[in-house]
């Protein structure tokens, strides 16, 4: 079949999508991304040998919510609200003073900009792509885009909730009326899809019980089995990217910068006196809205707390295994943060680097059951830093042995290789239908 994935970004950093493409070309789909635009990066690539990627030119700005104001117009109302006319997200800082009056009308704004760029986005993915049998999308933003597009060439859509956005990130601070109608037309929507996936089973219930559809298929964010030949892969990326001697302890927060991924939290930490102690390097790797944030606390705390670029999804286990412990963050503030099993989690592993969780977490519980590292309460700064410590301070051996263990685990059970089958059985499942359907429709042909 025809596959089209619509993200709701540039598709670089989405190791999720990746190994989604990768999946469904290899057991002989013809896969096209259709991405949004990013500074510096192609109009079209091609990744691996045969995955498409075409990024679209969607208007991203906040200021497209004014149309059909005229341009000088739109920049007069983003000035008066205190908005940069050419920005596409809303400062992370949270707003101070006077602004605090004018932050809700930009959130607004913001709202009506994301409803209005559906129709013109579903309008570039239909053009891009007008003969897709199947449009994949992992976001909620995205879903009634891949919907609309299938209606109008008579194709199908499936979603993949990789998060369980209306109780995630910013949706879920928004007033509870808005949250329920959000609520209401994901249901409608995902109710359309031909099929569902989902990142975690706490998840894949949840999606069952408010819905009103089938168990979703429970697809993990595993990374592919890297240097499976290998007990004990030896790298030393980051100290090699930042001067650090090989004895100095490293802590590794990789992922997205955005609000409740448990960075102030860290950042908190990274001041006490255990991890003085230590004198362990802090360490993210990523990019995101908190980069200011970041780079202010790396320029307080020189020596100690350091910051950098993402790195390509192929690269980052890699990356990772040069750490000593990897911090998941993820304070359980949002239902989504609860129930959720991201792909840090699975990269550490596969990397053989002792993990840190969050007690009241699916993650916590999945670091518990299979002796993955320690959970703790993340939102403390006083738990945070003595659950390092503890991992940190353990005996050359113990940490040997456990480095081990967290990949051999990885390698036994959670390799995307070892885990793709239910995103296979729901495409092939798919082509069966549309098998059926093309015979119906030859039969009906011949009657005529």
């Amino acid at each position: 079949m025809k596959v089209a994935i619509v993200p709701p970004d540039t598709f670089e950093f989405d190791s999720r999508g990746r190994n989604t493409a990768y999946s469904l070309t290899a057991d002989g789909h013809e896969v096209v991304v259709l991405a949004l635009p990013g500074e510096g990066l192609p109009a079209t690539e091609i990744l691996g040998s045969r995955v498409r990627v075409v990024r679209l030119d969607i208007d991203r700005r906040i200021t497209s919510g004014l149309r059909p104001l005229p341009v000088k117009a739109r920049v007069l109302v983003a000035r008066a609200i205190g908005l940069d006319p050419q920005a596409t997200i809303l400062p992370a800082a949270p707003p101070r003073g006077v602004d605090r009056l004018r932050h809700p009308v930009r959130r607004l704004l913001e709202l009506c900009a994301h409803v209005r760029r559906v129709g013109p986005w579903t309008d570039a993915v239909v053009a891009a792509a007008p003969g897709t049998d199947v449009f994949h999308t992992e976001t909620l933003p995205a879903l009634p885009v891949v919907r609309g597009a299938a209606r109008r060439v008579g194709g199908r859509y499936v979603y993949d909730v990789a998060d369980y956005q209306t109780e995630a990130a910013r949706i879920a601070r928004l007033p509870r009326l808005l949250r329920a109608l959000l609520r209401r037309r994901e249901r409608h929507w995902a109710r359309g899809a031909v099929g569902l996936l989902a990142v975690s089973e706490p998840v894949a219930t949840l999606v069952a019980d408010r819905f009103g559809v089938p168990k979703p298929g429970l697809l993990l964010n595993c990374p592919p089995a890297w240097r499976p030949d290998e007990i004990a892969p030896v790298s030393n990326l980051i100290r090699e990217a930042l001067g650090l001697p090989l004895h100095r302890p490293v802590i590794v927060h990789q992922g997205h910068f955005k609000l409740d991924r448990g960075i102030e939290e860290l950042v908190g930490a990274a001041g006490h006196p255990l991890i003085r102690k230590l004198d362990a390097a802090i360490v993210f790797i990523g990019t995101g809205r908190l980069r200011a944030l970041l780079d202010q606390a790396a320029a307080q705390r020189p020596g100690q707390i350091f910051v950098i670029p993402a790195v390509p999804p192929e690269r980052i286990v890699e990356w990772v295994a040069s750490a000593d412990v990897v911090y998941l963050g993820f304070p359980p503030r949002t239902l989504n943060l609860r129930l959720t099993l991201p792909n840090k989690l699975f990269e550490s592993m596969m990397a053989g680097v002792p993990v840190i969780a969050d007690t009241a977490t699916e993650q916590g519980r999945f670091v518990e059951r299979a002796a993955l590292g320690r959970t703790t309460n993340t939102e403390s700064a006083d738990a945070l830093a003595e659950a390092l410590y503890d991992v940190l301070s353990m005996s050359a051996d113990e940490r040997e042995a456990m480095r081990r263990h967290c990949r051999s685990t990885a390698l036994s059970r959670y390799t995307w290789q070892l885990n793709h089958g239910p995103l296979i059985d729901l495409y092939r499942r798919i082509a069966d239908l549309q098998g059926a359907d093309e015979d119906a429709a030859a039969r009906a042909r011949a009657t005529a």
